[in-house]
């Protein structure tokens, strides 16, 4: 069995043409499928109205959100299954599959007919099909992440960024389609097919990225390594780096969360059951959401000359001591919704920008897609999946607002515990940046 020793990447090269091509379209690719995984969080109002019917609107958001979990529940083991075969065979194959099932997962969930056409059939093929769309989403942020720190090492801070962004840019584009299809279409008229639309347009992005993906070529440093792969790169990872899978869930843990409250829980709740217009709350999202894709781009950048392990501790310690007084301010009304976001925009910035390549940089390249997904996805399936579920449960039985806040504050603690190892585990990328 190959050894678990680090395999550092070599540094000395400068990024080729070639290199940073390979980044956009792997990149663009991520931006494309988020939207399809997101698109539900965004209308999942209308998908509890349809597919939940009942007498009290907080059930059935909460039934909506549990569906919304389930995607998450089925990344650890997606995970696991297309990263073991990324390390085996190569980012490349797991890319391509990834997108393409994905896109048809997508389509399904807006082909499928609501609870008043075919009675319990309808939530359970919503299940299968959002079970479907976590696992094949599994392999497609940790395997670019991968793809692009093994493309270009020396600006790994930097491109891991890239990634983020245009992820985030997609989940921009998710709720810009959102805030179309609000002001367009009447509120009876959304509910009927309106969210049905934004799905359709998701698998059609998806195709669309597949076909992007046809003309990328394997990762520089896996074909460096091809001779020397890891037969078994799980048990590998499970035997020789736990503590390293723990501080890489511990460091993601403050992303899924604040995203998971940023870009699902808040405009749901606001909307399903403060009764905010959703044109509002599609605006202020909106805010949020490019004022992060700015702050994570330029703190990506940062990353290759500020160690990124830093610049992501000043973003958790921010939250952790920031999020009670914003909430608080929400409820007094001293500050907007739109402000709230911003602000929650601007310093998600420090930890999305830099927490992609903290995690590659904990593994080597043996197995490092099955690191970086394995704990990714143990993070988004706890911190992101359970998110809304846990909250609005919190809601509920607290009636107070300061429970989002709360939950911000528990998952910047555990981030910022985690984030004191990482020096002690990292340098398996780029050790001249100490990162």
């Amino acid at each position: 069995m190959t050894s678990a020793a680090p395999a550092v990447t070599k540094v000395s090269e400068a990024p080729s043409r070639r290199s940073w091509k390979t980044v956009i379209l792997a990149s663009l690719g991520g931006s494309l499928e988020m939207y399809d995984f997101i698109i539900y969080g965004v209308f999942a109002a209308e998908i509890s109205r349809q597919f939940f019917p009942g007498n009290d609107p907080l059930i059935s958001l909460i039934s909506a959100f549990g569906v919304f979990a389930v995607g998450y529940a089925s990344r650890p083991l997606g995970g696991i299954v297309l990263s073991s075969l990324g390390d085996r065979f190569g980012r490349r194959g797991v890319l391509l599959v990834s997108v393409f099932a994905m896109s048809i997962s997508t389509i399904a969930v807006g082909l499928t007919p609501g609870y008043a056409s075919i009675g319990m059939a309808a939530p359970i093929l919503l299940i299968i099909f959002r079970f479907s769309q976590g696992f094949f989403l599994a392999g497609e942020l940790p395997c670019a992440i991968t793809y692009v720190v093994e493309e270009v090492p020396r600006r790994g801070g930097f491109v891991t960024g890239v990634v983020i962004f245009c992820a985030i840019a997609g989940i921009l584009v998710a709720t810009i389609v959102s805030l179309v299809i609000h002001s367009v279409l009447p509120a009876a008229e959304v509910d009927a097919y309106g969210w049905r639309i934004a799905f359709g347009l998701g698998g059609v992005i998806g195709f669309a990225s597949y076909w992007v993906r046809t003309s990328l070529e394997e990762s520089q440093e896996f074909q460096k390594m091809r001779s020397h792969v890891a037969k078994r790169p799980f048990r590998q990872l499970l035997r020789s780096h736990p503590t390293q899978i723990a501080v890489a869930v511990g460091v993601a843990a403050i992303v899924n969360g604040s995203n998971s409250l940023l870009f699902v829980v808040l405009p749901s709740y606001f909307s399903r059951v403060l009764h905010y217009s959703a044109d509002s709350l599609s605006i202020a999202q909106n805010v949020g959401i490019a004022a992060m894709a700015v702050s994570l781009f330029f703190f990506a950048w940062l990353s290759d000359t500020v160690p990124a392990r830093l610049i992501h501790r000043v973003g958790t310690v921010v939250i952790l001591l920031g999020s009670i007084p914003l909430y608080e301010g929400l409820i007094s009304h001293s500050i907007s919704v739109v402000t709230m976001f911003l602000v929650l925009g601007i310093v998600g910035g420090f930890v999305n920008g830099t927490f992609g390549y903290l995690l590659a940089d904990l593994f080597p390249t043996q197995i490092r897609f099955s690191g970086v997904a394995l704990s990714l996805n143990l993070a988004t399936a706890v911190f992101t999946g359970l998110t809304p579920l846990i909250v609005t449960q919190l809601l509920k039985a607290t009636g107070s607002l300061i429970a989002p806040a709360m939950y911000a504050v528990t998952c910047a603690s555990i981030a910022l515990v985690a984030g004191l190892f990482v020096k002690r585990f990292s340098g398996n990328i780029a050790p001249k940046n100490s990162n």
